[in-house]
């Protein structure tokens, strides 16, 4: 399985460069006016830690399906069906995450083709 760090770069420059942007750029790209400043900063800032709590859910599920599997393969566990649960919450987080980021990639791509 692949490293979420490297599937997630393309997602991650991006919206860090979006977010990295003073509170003004990011109300003129969002077409706030300036009685909003604090309201925006708290609204990106709310938005990346629940896209950073989600990453770090999903990299927790695919620990702990790894684990699983690893005490199915050295006999320390016969809990065969628990370790299969873990992969496919693994796997289901992990879809849902790469989808989440193609639509982010895409809504971003988006946004930047659009007319001021």
């Amino acid at each position: 399985m692949s490293s979420i760090a490297s599937i997630a770069s393309p997602l991650t420059g991006q919206l860090q460069q979006t977010l990295s942007m003073p509170a003004p750029q990011l109300e003129k790209l969002a077409g706030t006016g300036a009685s909003q400043t604090g309201a925006s900063t708290s609204i990106t800032q709310s938005f990346g830690k629940t896209i950073g709590n989600f990453v770090g859910e999903v990299d927790t599920q695919i620990k702990t399906a790894t684990a699983e599997r690893n005490k199915v393969i050295s006999g320390e566990t016969t809990n065969l069906h628990q370790a299969m649960i873990a992969n496919q919450e693994a796997s289901i987080g992990f879809s849902s995450m790469i989808e989440l980021r193609n639509k982010l990639v895409e809504s971003y791509q988006e946004l930047m083709r659009s007319q001021v």
